[in-house]
């Protein structure tokens, strides 16, 4: 069994559950998801439920087989993201560990594991197992059916969090307009008569910074009905993507060929992290792994 521990938004539980997916296929064994910090935490749902995904959540004995009741030990991964347990495995770091699928199949995996490399023996179970639960309701789908038609460029605008919290802007930056406007000119140079579809959580702020542009600004689905704006992403032929999971994962499920995805060269604000969660041993965040090597950086 491998029991996968989700946390944080649904761009990170999808990059989860696609590794813990991976291994479990390659050892033909269950995956389980260990959703208990979903029980602690105030600002973050599961949200995997909304897709195909094939998995049940682990009791919390089959969580405790792994990692102990022992409240110390809780208390360690709290702190440091990592367990003294010998059938719990850790992330050692933020890029591509090259021996994931030599890992034993009886383990409970901890990390966040953002990079495609982790699934790629899977790519086609995941691009299935990533489809809606339930099919579109008729104004997203057709939407979706309209963007499939053009040459639509999904653009992700992240600010919100990102805006209102200086620990968020000292850790993650907040891409301004000078990144966008040079995505924009790119796609315009390689993709004839482009529409634009805007996706933010501050549409007012992209609507007052993005005119004279063949541009549609996607404001409709807000709260638990937020995902679909990545299902809505993902019917675009290209994307410009923020430094988010969330639009990372609405660019990598369309794919169609020949597709220009833009992302930003620079993830993080500084690749050392003083934080302590998530806190990689070296606490460097190298993340030459974790955009594909089609898309082009900016």
């Amino acid at each position: 069994m491998i029991i996968v521990r989700l946390r944080g938004g649904l761009g990170n539980q999808l990059f989860q559950y696609a590794a813990g997916k991976a291994l479990a296929e390659h050892h033909r064994t269950a995956l389980r998801l260990d959703l208990y910090t979903y029980t602690k935490h105030p600002y973050r749902k599961f949200e995997l439920n909304k897709f195909r995904i094939d998995a049940t959540e682990a009791t919390r004995a089959e969580v405790h087989r792994f990692t102990g009741s022992n409240p110390i030990i809780r208390y360690i991964n709290k702190r440091e993201n990592y367990f003294h347990c010998p059938e719990v495995f850790s992330q050692p770091h933020y890029h591509f560990f090259e021996d994931f699928l030599s890992l034993p199949s009886d383990l409970y995996l901890s990390g966040y594991w953002q990079s495609e490399k982790y699934f790629a023996n899977i790519t086609a179970l995941i691009r299935e197992q990533y489809q809606p639960a339930t099919a579109l309701d008729s104004v997203n789908a057709d939407l979706s059916a309209r963007m499939s038609q053009e040459q639509s460029v999904a653009v992700h605008v992240r600010r919100g969090d990102y805006a209102a919290s200086q620990d968020y802007q000292g850790f993650f930056g907040l891409l301004g307009k000078e990144y966008y406007d040079k995505a924009i000119a790119v796609i315009r140079e390689k993709v004839p008569n482009p529409t634009f579809y805007f996706f933010s959580d501050d549409p007012a702020w992209c609507e007052a910074n993005f005119t004279g542009l063949s541009a549609v600004f996607v404001k409709h689905n807000n709260g638990e009905q937020s995902y679909k704006d990545m299902l809505l992403m993902s019917a675009c032929r290209h994307a410009v993507i923020a430094n988010s999971t969330f639009s990372w994962w609405g660019a990598w499920l369309n794919d169609t060929s020949n597709r220009v995805v833009i992302a930003p060269k620079q993830w993080f604000r500084t690749n050392y992290s003083t934080r302590k969660e998530p806190s990689y041993p070296s606490r460097v965040y190298n993340t030459k792994d974790q955009i594909p090597p089609t898309w082009i950086r900016l």
